[in-house]
């Protein structure tokens, strides 16, 4: 295999993740070891059991390391347990249920445009600082502004309400577990610490209580002696990004078994775009959207939103819609879901129905509830495909009527959440894969921590269940189980404590690096700067990012900073952190360069100019619309209306463009079997005029009105009525100024109308007889031309194809003009024919009927020509105008265009043609 194209299978063979020998001796001597974060703790812990597994070991104890939250957790259940304490450790949920009860009942709050959540973020927040700086006596002195006095309040309450309620808070628990081992009442085994870059005060405090106590307490340093410090830069984030991966993908393809490591701040921003990058680069088979995402030889540290992922987006949507109608394209996106209640022999049912039926509905309503659905499916001639689909909403319409509006217990509420889904069917059944298990146990634990929020008695209705629920999910975190990819990328902080053979630090530039901390708007400034808070003192930052940086640089063999020079922001230049550390300056060409030219690859030539005809004696379905897909493209003629391939129309709510055009067509065809010429409408007076238009948009609508069973659909239709009325009100003007005329007829039938060797039925919009001949109309909303029957592939042959079949048809009668109406608002409206052009501000004359007559000849020739090219199968790839023509087409998948030349400075307003030629 190719080297190119081998890392997933060079993943496979390297040599696991290396114990370091300083961890080893810390245990060995019985040492705790307590990290700084859990990826230092998870990758030890890993590390050990490798290395036990490679000595030949078939059992042995798990090795005393957890992060520093889980131990004194730990020590606090310790005390628990020993019946010492009998607080409640609150949880991040809890507390911040906590100060949002606060805020709320504050009534000397000013108005604010945060919310509630905000403010108890902030408010939380700001006490954590003051805890983990001892700064919570400091509450007490007198602070000036509205902001910090509203802190003071809520601090006071919240303090007030843990010492009554015996809640603990989490930043407090380094405190009370201080006062525990002062006084002898809770034992502390030896520890060692791991990737500490800063120990706050309450941590240092503990630690401090620990070793009077005479516990041993030891720092680690895993630094590295680098034989490789270098500097380099690149012209601007997406080049760094580039270089990075091939710098990744060489050091692998030489060493499969270095442990490497990216290191990124602001990971979570750019968390997209490296994974593109990095997928396209190092390992381009991933591509593949059947490949296992866990055989990647990379991963992230960094784990997304719960809410983000594909089980949860489901979970959180089918709870919704317990209650409450959702939008129609998170309908759209249910039927189509694998998890929900899907079977296999249904999904292509399903996703026909929504593309189909729903999306093609009369009028699509914003939001569709359960038993809309349902409804739907009931009356769909899919029926009989859907069965169990149709009983899994069944099952769920009725389950959702025992649902009670009243206030409940969250764990209540949470119970109800599990057995709706799984009435739901909720998830991918016995084919569920790891990911999915992960996710699903992830799921089940925060609907447990929604339960907690019963800790202070409050009961709630179900969509403020639902709303915390799906806070919880934002805020909780989800990162698969590793799989010990050789190329990591983490943040700086998450690299703490951990070494690697080589690191690439991403955004080393003064702009970005090291990042700047935020002060909390709810402290006094100057408190903050006494204290040493993050943020509040410029030379205590300055002094963290190098340590930071310098931690970094000691963490591989060989190390390598980068930056941009060219960011939204200006030009930057390196960072000042990085002066210390004396890197060596060198080219990215030199450190990334780029992957050697491959060989060209001998090509096959093959025809696709092989015809199809069609079957003899067949008429076509499609009409005009063939004529003018063949002119467009040959390729796109055929696998629309010879395939049967179709693009799935865009959900649009209410009447979409082709319901418009049909109600406009209905109302035009009523409104001249009214009136029937232009004397007759000349008779009537202004207000007479507007009567019969509004009767002829009553008859038009009518089939939409009585579709409107809600409160908006009806808005929507008198919307709808109004906005006829006004356009057509417009129109009218337009057709009063024209030469006189009769409607001989509209909407008529042309079957089995023969053009070269094809059979089409036709319906021409309407036929107007003047005292020189027929005038054929076509209606339009767009911005349909004259020049558009212009060439041998016109872009609007609908007109000229009519003219023609009516010639043949009857020859005696005379041509005068065919003619786009333009039907649509503003200044474009207009009655532009082949002879002249009538607007609202003026009119102009161009060619005569005799330059008709001869133009007849031309399109016939044209229109055959088109025809036979359908009827043999040509079906060549041939846009008339590259890539304007492709933009808007529905068969890009299936050609074999560029799809990056069609860039988004292209026009995106299509012409809708409102004529069923």
């Amino acid at each position: 295999m190719h080297p190119a194209y081998n890392l997933r299978y060079m993943h496979a063979t390297a040599r696991p993740e290396k114990l370091p020998q300083t961890i080893a001796n810390a245990l060995e001597r019985g040492l705790m070891v307590v990290t700084a974060n859990q990826r230092a703790a998870r990758t030890f812990r890993y590390a050990f059991h490798e290395r036990n597994r490679l000595a030949g070991f078939t059992n042995w104890v798990s090795p005393a390391i957890l992060p520093w939250e889980s131990w004194i957790t730990g020590l606090w259940r310790t005390l628990l347990l020993k019946g010492e304490v009998s607080d409640v450790l609150l949880n991040h949920s809890q507390e911040h249920a906590l100060w949002v009860s606060i805020i709320a009942a504050d009534s000397e709050l000013p108005p604010s445009l945060r919310s509630r959540d905000t403010l108890a973020d902030m408010a939380s927040e700001a006490w954590r600082r003051l805890a983990r700086h001892n700064g919570l006596k400091r509450l007490r002195d007198a602070w000036i502004t509205s902001d910090t006095k509203s802190f003071q309040r809520w601090a006071e309450e919240f303090e007030r309400r843990c010492r009554m309620q015996k809640f603990l808070p989490r930043a407090a628990l380094e405190g009370r577990l201080r006062h525990f081992v002062t006084e002898g009442r809770l034992p502390v085994a030896p520890i060692a610490l791991v990737g500490f870059d800063e120990i706050a005060p309450s941590q240092q405090a503990f630690l401090d209580a620990i070793t009077t106590a005479g516990v041993s307490v030891e720092q680690i340093e895993n630094g590295i002696f680098a034989n490789h410090r270098l500097l380099t830069s690149a012209e601007n984030e997406i080049q760094e990004l580039i270089a990075a991966a091939r710098w990744a993908r060489k050091m692998l393809e030489e060493d499969p078994a270095r442990r490497i490591a990216v290191i990124v701040p602001s990971l979570e921003a750019k968390r997209s775009q490296i994974d593109r990058i990095f997928r396209e680069t190092i390992s381009p088979e991933m591509e593949d959207i059947q490949a296992a995402a866990h055989q990647a030889p990379y991963e992230f540290s960094l784990g997304v939103p719960l809410s983000d992922t594909p089980m949860v987006r489901v979970a959180l949507d089918l709870v919704r819609w317990c209650k409450s109608p959702l939008p129609v394209a998170k309908v759209s996106a249910l039927l189509v879901s694998p998890l929900f209640a899907m079977e296999e022999s249904e999904r292509n049912r399903r996703a026909a129905f929504d593309a189909f039926e729903l999306r093609k509905a009369r009028m699509l309503r914003p939001e569709i509830s359960l038993p809309s659905l349902l409804d739907a499916l009931r009356r769909s001639r899919r029926k009989p495909h859907l069965d169990r689909l149709i009983d899994v909403l069944s099952a769920m319409a009725r389950a959702s009527v025992n649902i009670p509006d009243e206030q409940r217990p969250h764990a209540i509420w949470s119970e109800s959440i599990r057995n709706w889904l799984q009435i739901a069917r909720w998830g991918r059944g016995s084919s569920e894969d790891s990911i999915d298990f992960q996710v699903r146990r992830k799921w089940e634990s925060t609907l447990d921590e929604l339960a907690t929020l019963d800790f202070d008695g409050t009961l709630v209705p179900f969509a403020k269940a639902v709303e915390k629920l799906e806070r919880l999910t934002q805020q909780t975190m989800f990162a698969p189980e590793s799989h010990q990819a050789p190329v990591q990328v983490m943040g700086p902080l998450e690299a703490a404590g951990s070494t690697f053979d080589a690191i690439w630090f991403v955004g080393a530039g003064d702009f970005g690096w090291p990042a700047k901390s935020a002060a909390s708007p709810l402290l006094p400034w100057s408190l903050q700067r006494d204290l040493g808070m993050p943020g509040a003192d410029d030379a205590l930052e300055e002094e963290r990012g190098r340590k930071l940086t310098a931690r970094i640089a000691a963490s591989a063999a060989e190390v390598i900073f980068s930056y941009p020079v060219d960011i939204p922001e200006g030009i930057q230049r390196p960072s000042p952190s990085l002066r210390q550390l004396h890197l060596e300056a060198t080219s990215l060409a030199s450190v990334a360069p780029a992957p050697p030219d491959t060989a060209p690859l001998a090509l096959e030539e093959f025809s696709d100019t092989l015809p199809i005809p069609l079957l003899p004696d067949r008429v076509v379905r499609g009409g005009a619309e063939i004529l003018k897909l063949q002119a467009a493209c040959a390729f796109r003629a055929f696998a629309e209306r010879r395939l049967g391939s179709t693009q799935l129309r865009e959900i649009e709510l209410g009447l979409d463009a082709g319901e418009r055009g049909s109600v406009l067509h209905r109302i035009l065809e009523d409104f001249w079997k009214r009136i029937g010429s232009q004397a007759v409408l000349k008779g009537m007076s202004a207000q007479e005029r507007s009567a019969a238009l509004a009767a002829s948009i009553e008859y038009g609508l009518q089939k939409t009105a009585a579709a409107a069973t809600t409160e908006w659909e009806r808005a929507y239709v008198d919307l709808q009525r109004a906005r006829f009325l006004a356009l057509l009100n417009t129109w009218i003007d337009l057709e009063l100024r024209r030469d006189p005329f009769i409607v001989k007829s509209s909407e008529e039938d042309a079957r089995d109308a023969i053009i070269g060797p094809l059979r089409l039925d036709l319906r021409v919009d309407r036929v107007d007889l003047t005292d020189q001949g027929e005038i054929i109309i076509d209606y339009k909303s767009g911005g349909a031309k004259a020049s558009h029957w212009e060439s041998d592939r016109p872009d609007e042959p609908q007109l000229p194809l009519y003219a023609v079949i009516s010639k043949a048809a009857h020859p005696e009668t005379p041509l005068a003009d065919l003619a786009f109406a333009q039907i649509r608002a503003g200044r474009d409206i207009a009655f532009e024919s082949f002879t002249g052009k009538i607007t609202p501000h003026k009119s102009s004359k161009k060619n005569n009927a005799a330059a008709l007559e001869e133009q007849l000849d031309q399109w016939r020739a044209t229109l055959e020509e088109l025809a036979g090219a359908f009827h043999r199968g040509a079906s060549e790839v041939d846009p008339k105008r590259y890539p304007e023509t492709c933009a808007h087409c529905g068969q890009r998948i299936l050609c074999r265009l560029n799809p990056a030349a069609f860039g988004e400075d292209l026009d995106e307003e299509a012409t809708i043609d409102l004529g069923n030629g």
